[in-house]
C-alpha cells in the first residue's frame, strides 16, 4: 500500500543571516526513484507538493530512477511544472551512477534543473548572500576537492544524496546540509526506527533533523519512491520545506 506524501517542515536560524533579509525557503526532495516500484500516483503527489511548496529554489537529492534511466522521462515530463523563481538544482544518486547518468542529467536539464557534480553556486539576488554546494554521491561518485567552501561571508548549504558526505566533509563549516538515500529504513518499527539501512552514518543519521556540531544542520529526507519493494512501513516518503533566516 501506498502511503500519502508527507511534508515535513523546518526551520534554521544562523548569526550569519543579513540583518533585516528574510528567510529563504527551500523544498527539498530526494529518491524519487521513477520505476515499476514507484506508483505514478506517488510522484503526481510529489511534484504537486513541491509546486504548492511556494519555495525560492527547489533542490533534489538524486536517485530518480530505479537503476535505469529509461524511467527518466517520468521525471521530465514532470518538472516542467515547478517554477521557483530561484531555480532547480539538483545531485545524482548512486542508482543514478549505476544507469546511464548522461542519458539522466540530459533529461533533468531539458526539465530545467541544473545538475551539481563538486560545484558551488551562488544564488541570484536578493539571496546572494547564499552559496549551495552540490556534492556527488559519496558511495559511488567521485570525491570532492576540499575545501568545499570558499572562505567568505556567505551562508553555506551542502545539497547532497547521502549522508556518508559527512565523513567527506569532515569539519568543514556549513550552515544546513540535506539529503536522503536512507529511505528512513523503508520498512521501520513503530515510531520510525528503521530496521536496515546500509551504511553507518545512514544508521546514524536516518531521517529528520541533526545537530552535527560547531552550529551544523544536517536533514535527512525519507525520500518519494520504492526500490526493490513498493511497501513501506512506519517510513512514509516525505518532501523537506526548510526555511533559512536569522
Amino acid at each position: 500500500m501506498q502511503r500519502r506524501v508527507q511534508v515535513r517542515r523546518h526551520r534554521i536560524a544562523t548569526a550569519r543571516w543579513p540583518s533585516g533579509a528574510r528567510p529563504l525557503r527551500i523544498a527539498f526532495a530526494s529518491d524519487l526513484h521513477a520505476g515499476p516500484t514507484t506508483h505514478s500516483t506517488v510522484l503526481d503527489e510529489a511534484f504537486g507538493v513541491l509546486a504548492a511548496a511556494n519555495a525560492d529554489v527547489i533542490l533534489f537529492g538524486g536517485d530518480y530512477v530505479f537503476l535505469s534511466a529509461e524511467y527518466i522521462p517520468a521525471i521530465e515530463d514532470r518538472l516542467h511544472r515547478l517554477k521557483p523563481a530561484l531555480g532547480i538544482y539538483g545531485v545524482l544518486g548512486n542508482h543514478d551512477l549505476w544507469a546511464d547518468d548522461g542519458a539522466i542529467v540530459s533529461a533533468l536539464e531539458r526539465g530545467g534543473v541544473r545538475v551539481l557534480v563538486n560545484e558551488r553556486v551562488v544564488l541570484p539576488a536578493p539571496f546572494d548572500h547564499v552559496t549551495i554546494a552540490g556534492l556527488d554521491d559519496p558511495w559511488t561518485g567521485i570525491h570532492p576537492t576540499v575545501p568545499v567552501f570558499l572562505d567568505d561571508d556567505r551562508v553555506r548549504i551542502v545539497l547532497v544524496h547521502a549522508p556518508e558526505a559527512m565523513m567527506l566533509i569532515g569539519d568543514q563549516p556549513f550552515e544546513l546540509a540535506v539529503c536522503g538515500h536512507t529511505h528512513g529504513g523503508h520498512v521501520a518499527l513503530p515510531g520510525g526506527i528503521p530496521i536496515v539501512v546500509p551504511g553507518s552514518l545512514s544508521r546514524r543519521y536516518a531521517h529528520g533533523h541533526y545537530d552535527v556540531g560547531n552550529g551544523r544542520s544536517l536533514i535527512v529526507s525519507r525520500g518519494v519512491g520504492s526500490t526493490e519493494v513498493a511497501l513501506r512501513l512506519n517510513a512514509d516518503p516525505d518532501i523537506l520545506v526548510v526555511e533559512v533566516g536569522a
